[in-house]
């Protein structure tokens, strides 16, 4: 007999149950909840053929009208492209297009005529247009000093507008980076039947950049003062958050062919009037294949010229009616048990869904 026989024996009953114990502590089942088991009360609706052939025809009597009303407010924007990078070359450099752009020599004024389709009531935007212009490119878009933009006392922090950070002499770009040093700069001038008209700069930029990115108290410092030449130029007396083309420049482009606007004309253009530009042909593309637009356009109530919100409204719309249609006449020539209107039990439903669910059908 042990002399601890009664501890002796307790000590065995744990020693048998510590195995279990032991399984326990260590199992990674997660503790039991209606939230972890999924048992929680919740609606899951049953798509009769009543609700879904209603959904469709809303959908349908919905999207249709607005196509139409996006469709026609479209069709009543007056748009004119005109594309001038190789009109504006003359025919001796037609064959080194590079050459021309690059030469000091080369006269760049070139003036093109065309009638106004249709009346433009103003105001008429005028915009650049680019083509294979990559502004989303990485390095690109990184060159830059938001910092040195809005601030006077940042002026020396060009460590991320590399390569156009500082000058020879190692005083500092202001603005710096490649955003701002291919500032675009080709101008136009407009007249009608020899009636020179005005170009609007005024709100042309968006405020909150004029008030929150660009500085009054910076102005640029250095700008375009090195040996290769990027872009336009800028007034050293006026702060950027008055450089409104430079604003509208900086605020960069998602894809490779964008528009940017270049001013407004705040007269009426009537319809199968003669307009002239002069175009300054000064902006180099040609290194890379780029194109260049001018685009005049007046507004509606969806913005500019947009043909593919209209169709895409209708077409979802037409589908959705065409659904609608299909879905009725199978329900009226071939209908299946379901669609003769036999509901589910809940019984019969808990076995499928769970306990704790609710049924919702329409």
């Amino acid at each position: 007999m042990d002399p601890n026989g009664g501890s002796s024996s307790a000590g065995a009953a744990d020693g048998a149950s510590d195995p279990a114990a032991a399984r326990r502590r260590h199992s990674k089942k997660p503790k039991y909840s209606r939230f972890t088991q999924q048992e929680l009360p919740a609606c899951k609706p049953i798509l009769t053929p009543g609700w879904v052939i209603s959904s469709f025809i809303f959908v349908g009597i919905i999207f249709i009208p607005i196509g139409l009303a996006s469709l026609f407010a479209s069709e009543r924007v007056v748009e004119i492209v005109h594309r001038y990078d190789k009109d504006c070359v003359p025919a001796s450099y037609r064959n080194d297009m590079l050459a021309y752009i690059q030469s000091n020599e080369t006269n760049k004024t070139c003036t093109r005529t065309f009638l106004v389709p249709k009346q433009m009531k103003s105001p008429v935007y005028i915009y650049y247009q680019l083509d294979n212009f990559y502004q989303n490119h990485r390095r690109y878009v990184k060159s830059r000093s938001d910092k040195q933009l809005r601030s006077r006392a940042s002026e020396n922090d060009t460590s991320s507008c590399d390569p156009e950070d500082v000058t020879a002499n190692k005083s500092a770009i202001v603005p710096c980076g490649l955003i701002a040093w291919s500032l675009f700069n080709d101008t136009y001038g407009f007249s009608v039947n020899n009636t020179l008209l005005g170009v609007s700069k005024k709100n042309i930029a968006w405020k909150s950049d004029q008030q929150h990115k660009f500085g009054s108290d910076v102005y640029p410092k250095n700008f375009q003062s090195g040996g290769l030449i990027g872009g336009a130029k800028l007034n050293s007396s006026i702060p950027l958050s008055q450089q409104v083309d430079l604003i509208v420049w900086m605020r960069t482009a998602a894809l490779p062919t964008f528009r940017k606007l270049y001013g407004k004309i705040e007269v009426d253009l009537e319809a199968n009037s003669e307009l002239t530009v002069v175009i300054e042909n000064n902006y180099n593309t040609y290194s890379f294949g780029g194109k260049k637009k001018l685009v005049l356009s007046t507004t509606s109530w969806i913005g500019g010229k947009n043909d593919f919100l209209g169709i895409a409204y209708i077409t979802l719309g037409g589908l959705s009616l065409f659904l609608a249609i299909s879905f009725l006449l199978i329900y009226i020539i071939k209908p299946s048990q379901i669609l003769q209107g036999y509901v589910p039990s809940k019984r019969s439903m808990t076995n499928v869904i769970g306990p704790g669910h609710k049924i919702c059908m329409s």
